[in-house]
């Protein structure tokens, strides 16, 4: 005879009722999150980490706690960081305009640095209502010709530590307005932009005795050639020594 098993086949186990009912409403309505309850530190930091532009278009179809949040935080727009990818081949977008002032009234006069396009109005605007600017970084073209311009500008922003210029023409005089009127002024990236004329050597010592990081506008030269005068424009190399040298990151 052979021996019977004594082990006895497990029977599947039955969950109670109560568990049944847990498990379910994991995948039932209850288990969706009301984000409007979340408190309001947390939605701090979700909204920081979206793109500002998008918060400028869609946070407010969220719910209101969201859009209430998107316009009263002052800190969520210290940095503003609104880049175009149509400023690479010259076409911005609808209305950006509107969306950088709308993005510097949020700030409430806190914002310290502006990253994106710009024209001289918008400028105008951000000097009377950022006062307290440190940084900017101008994506678009831009051209620095009007001293005048460029001396009310500076004298508006005497906290400004950081300039960036992607693309345009610089004159000497607008420079020299930048170095005479903006003390703090310590990173000066030109080095995208040009300029139809050699900086002087008195205007070069005020420009390499007064700021720390310096790449100047690289000279454009212009020649005619024939009768008629073929224009055509010659960039030169970057000069050597102190003004040539590479730039640090700038942080934004």
């Amino acid at each position: 005879m052979g021996i019977r098993s004594r082990r006895r086949t497990r029977t599947p186990a039955i969950d109670s009722p109560s568990r049944r009912r847990r498990r379910l409403d994991l995948h039932g309505p209850a288990a969706r999150r009301d984000w409007a309850a979340l408190p309001r530190d947390v939605l701090w930091i979700i909204l920081s980490l979206v793109p500002q532009d998008d918060i400028l278009h869609t946070a407010g179809l969220v719910c209101a706690c969201w859009r209430r949040l998107a316009l009263d935080e002052p800190m969520l727009w210290r940095h503003i960081d609104l880049p175009a990818e149509q400023d690479e081949d010259g076409h911005p977008p609808a209305r950006w305009k509107a969306r950088a002032c709308a993005a510097v009234r949020r700030s409430a006069g806190r914002c310290e640095s502006y990253r994106g396009r710009v024209n001289r109005d918008f400028l105008l605007f951000l000097a009377r209502n950022a006062a307290s600017l440190r940084s900017l970084h101008v994506t678009s073209r831009f051209d620095m010709l009007d001293e005048k311009f460029m001396t009310v500008l500076a004298k508006k922003l005497p906290m400004l530590e950081e300039i960036v210029m992607s693309e345009g023409r610089i004159e000497h005089s607008s420079l020299a307005a930048l170095v005479d009127h903006c003390p703090r002024l310590q990173l000066l990236d030109a080095g995208g932009c040009h300029t139809f004329n050699s900086i002087g050597v008195s205007l070069q010592a005020r420009l390499e005795s007064k700021i720390k990081d310096l790449r100047l506008p690289r000279l454009q030269v212009v020649r005619f050639r024939g009768r008629i005068g073929l224009l055509r424009a010659v960039h030169l190399p970057p000069p050597t020594g102190r003004l040539g040298r590479q730039l640090k990151p700038v942080g934004m």
